[in-house]
């Protein structure tokens, strides 16, 4: 898991890039990949996979190798947080921590990498709308980058994320 390379196409590139190299949110594609996660699965925003451009942005399997801890962490979190309908406490714990055991080709691995990246794209969607909106300037960019980490923190010490993260934290260590 998080061991080859990854190419976003289409849109997620376009924004990909743009993200890095116009606005310079983000130094590297990985930093946008992971953050996307994040943001994905905080603002209940998933996408599919965008097949109809040429755009590509090439994640090498050496910046995952970089970042595997912190790219498995995330996956691991967003497999135990996510409430997809018919999941089970038991599921989600075999999703995070047993199914790629058996094989990055088994089934469920291949259900749970689509789930990941499908929050991964709608994340990418998230930040790059954030980012565009109302910001042409350098000095709009860095005010962004303010107003958008200010109120990720509000939330995140918002009453629904701490209960909910309390709640996984109790259900697991039971």
């Amino acid at each position: 898991m998080f061991e080859t390379d990854l190419s976003l196409v289409g849109k997620h590139a376009t924004y990909t890039k743009f993200l890095v190299n116009d606005a310079k949110i983000f130094k590297r594609y990985i930093d946008v990949f992971m953050n996307g996660a994040i943001f994905g699965f905080l603002y209940g925003r998933k996408s599919e996979k965008d097949k109809d451009s040429t755009d590509r942005a090439n994640i090498l399997a050496g910046a995952f190798i970089t970042e595997k801890m912190r790219c498995d962490f995330i996956y691991r979190l967003i497999m135990l947080l996510d409430d997809s309908p018919g999941i089970t406490n038991e599921n989600k714990i075999d999703r995070a921590f047993r199914d790629d055991s058996k094989g990055e080709k088994s089934e469920n691995h291949i259900a749970n990498m689509n789930l990941f990246n499908s929050y991964v794209l709608g994340g990418i969607e998230v930040l790059f709308e954030k980012f565009t909106e109302d910001c042409t300037t350098k000095e709009d960019y860095i005010n962004k980058i303010y107003e958008v980490v200010s109120n990720f923190k509000d939330e995140i010490e918002g009453v629904e994320y701490n209960d909910r993260i309390k709640e996984v934290i109790q259900v697991y260590s039971n």
